[in-house]
């Protein structure tokens, strides 16, 4: 035992890959942190959870394990997300298998649910030896561990806890010394030294705030707690089916993993229902990437969440680490407005229609400044807070065309892309708010915008953030179709292809990638498209679970935990894959890319299977949507492919459509 807990106390977490699991209206320090092997932290706040196996004195853990040698996959061959599932060898005789899954509500209390199976194949004693430390994925000291053994339950820190539903042989607990500022504590299963040995064993951590200062004050509800483990998994399970209320499905299996998994991600590092773009290090309603986040809300059904998200960016006109940004005006407008027709509710747009003509405001403010322009907003990361940069809002205007800032920088062709897309849709809401003037003149405004940025800045097109803008999500430039394809083919086949024809991957703005890879499908590259989409569908590492990255291992999440100073944290910058996993920028792109590849909207048209492959149209497949929506209505069709090729759709849902593709309807 003291060999033990004095190497689970000397050895970090892996620090490589994490997920969140979480609940969308749960506050952000309740999402749990999972690492490779289901090593786990359960609440960001609070301790690290891992699994010891010990045999003949030699101990295996996930930690220590090459990567090659722990599987583990969000969600199963049969079941996507919510379950995340590990399986690893400890020695040549001995197989590990742990689920765990989450459930959790509002507040700062969700439960995660263990099940682990132990596989001996005999001949030596085993023992599984649940640790609870200090280091872990998120963990935080732990000041102080109580075992009840009446009960099974370790109470961790005064108010999270540790209930052990299979009963264990021993627990131990080794309080903090001179070396070590945390106690640890060790719960250990005898699994049998008999040949075909195999032992199950479950047990569930229940999150709870630590005590001080108004947490003292906050009712503790457990809305999960009395729920056992096996009921825990099915409850879990049964809630992801109601969660995710639109589904597709074709004969790549990857498809509908990464659709479930990029959802769940999204779902997951919500904060009191409100989007966020990653768990715990970006606590802000960052306008820029949150409209992705609230158009992929809306696209896979969650029109409730959607809705509380587009009530609070309506007032909110700046936000975003570095201040007020000249791209946020015009994403605003795309967001509400998108939104609303989405839904079909007319009577919320012309409640929210003076948002929109006050960003239109912005706009033309922005097109006519003389001098720059300054704006605060205190949502700013505190590198900008004191620097002169957080308050510029744009400089002169150039052209007729906003020069402004964004990223430190001024990629003016992304800026008024965006302002292009915001006078195109406020003209929209105009139309729908009874308001014909403001209508023709803001879509006058929009086209007069795209004559200027095809004459100006088409011709300097170059900036990776010029490729995700037109024509997706902005629509700017549609009279300029082949003058934009042009210059996309170009860059795309200079940064995102190989001299002959293989992924280039973007190493670390993946959401650039995502979105990239989108426009290669609407400007007419489909192969190419799909050599991208298919590097992204595949897992980045050795561990198939959708966590896209943005930045570099060094980069901005190590701050919340002090990694740069040596603490305890997530990532390691020697170790990391990335920064910032999963980026929900990059999940809700991936949600955009994907739904196009099943129902476009065009014009007054949807186009349905745009995107589907040749093996998608072979005999015998079958692909499709359920319950997808549209600013028509939603959409569910089955496209089925005979053995003599002959395709036919089964379809409920909107007129008029189409099929890029010979399709005739069911026999019948």
């Amino acid at each position: 035992m003291h060999d033990l807990i004095e190497r689970a106390r000397s050895i970090p977490n892996k620090g490589k890959v994490h997920i969140f699991l979480g609940n969308p209206a749960s506050d952000g320090c309740d999402k749990t942190t999972v690492e490779p092997g289901n090593v786990y932290s359960p609440g960001i706040w609070s301790c690290g959870v891992s699994l010891w196996v010990e045999q003949d004195g030699h101990f295996w853990t996930p930690d220590l394990l090459a990567d090659d040698e722990v599987d583990w996959s969000f969600g199963t061959a049969r079941r996507c997300p919510p379950v995340v599932v590990a399986s690893y060898g400890a020695g040549e005789t001995v197989r590990v298998i742990h689920r765990l899954c989450h459930l959790g509500s509002a507040g700062s209390e969700g439960v995660d649910f263990n099940d682990v199976t132990i596989e001996a194949a005999g001949g030596k004693e085993v023992r599984l030896h649940v640790v609870v430390r200090a280091e872990g994925p998120a963990g935080g000291r732990i000041g102080a561990l109580d075992w009840d053994a009446d009960s099974r339950i370790l109470r961790i820190n005064g108010a999270q806890r540790l209930v052990a539903e299979t009963e264990p042989d021993h627990c131990e607990i080794v309080g903090p010394d001179a070396t070590h500022d945390s106690a640890v504590a060790l719960l250990t299963y005898r699994v049998g030294a008999e040949a075909g040995a195999r032992r199950c064993i479950r047990f569930k951590t229940e999150h709870g705030a630590l005590p001080g200062g108004f947490n003292a004050c906050i009712p503790l509800r457990r809305p999960h707690a009395d729920r056992s483990v096996e009921a825990g998994f099915e409850r879990c399970e049964a809630a992801w089916a109601k969660a995710l209320p639109t589904r597709v499905f074709c004969p790549d299996p990857r498809v509908a993993r990464v659709w479930e998994r990029c959802a769940y991600h999204i779902l997951a590092a919500m904060e009191c229902g409100l989007p966020r773009i990653g768990a715990v290090t970006y606590p802000v309603f960052w306008i820029r990437d949150c409209v992705i986040v609230l158009r992929a809300l809306d696209l896979i059904g969650r029109h409730d969440l959607a809705r509380i998200g587009s009530e609070y960016l309506a007032p909110l006109y700046f936000g975003g680490g570095f201040g007020a940004e000249s791209d946020a005006p015009g994403q605003g407008i795309w967001a509400l407005v998108s939104h609303a027709t989405t839904c079909g509710d007319d009577a919320w747009l012309r409640d929210n229609f003076y948002c929109i003509r006050k960003r239109v405001a912005f706009l033309e403010e922005m097109l006519a400044a003389r001098e720059p322009l300054r704006r605060v907003t205190e949502n700013r990361d505190s590198r900008v807070l004191n620097s002169p940069m957080g308050n510029v809002l744009c400089l002169p205007a150039q052209n007729g065309l906003i020069h402004g800032r964004m990223d430190g920088h001024s990629p003016d062709f992304f800026i008024n892309c965006w302002a292009s897309a915001g006078f195109r849709l406020a003209a929209r809401a105009a139309e729908r708010s009874e308001a014909a003037d403001l209508a023709a003149a803001w879509q006058t405004r929009a086209a007069a915008l795209d004559d200027a940025i095809a004459s100006h800045l088409l011709p300097r097109y170059g900036n990776p953030r010029d490729a995700v803008v037109a024509p997706y999500p902005t629509g700017a430039l549609h009279a300029y179709a082949e003058p934009l394809r042009a210059a996309f083919r170009t860059w795309y086949a200079r940064h995102r292809l190989t001299p002959d024809g293989r992924r280039k991957p973007e190493p670390l703005w993946t959401y650039f990638e995502a979105a990239q890879i989108h426009n290669a499908f609407l400007l007419g590259m489909p192969d190419e498209a799909w050599t991208g989409l298919n590097g992204m569908l595949d897992p980045a590492g050795r561990w198939d679970v959708s966590a896209f990255i943005e930045g570099r291992p060094d980069g901005s999440e190590r701050f919340p935990f002090g990694n740069e100073r040596g603490c305890r944290g997530w990532l390691s910058s020697a170790k990391a894959l990335g920064a910032n996993m999963p980026h929900n920028w990059t999940s809700a792109e991936m949600i955009a890319c994907i739904r196009d590849l099943f129902v476009r909207d065009e014009g007054k048209c949807l186009v349905l299977g745009a995107g589907a492959p040749a093996a998608w149209l072979a005999p015998g497949a079958r692909f499709g949507v359920t319950g997808m929506p549209t600013r028509f209505g939603p959409v569910s069709y089955t496209v089925r492919v005979d053995e003599a090729g002959a395709a036919t759709l089964d379809y409920e849902g909107p007129n008029p459509w189409r099929t890029p593709f010979p399709c005739r309807p069911p026999a019948g």
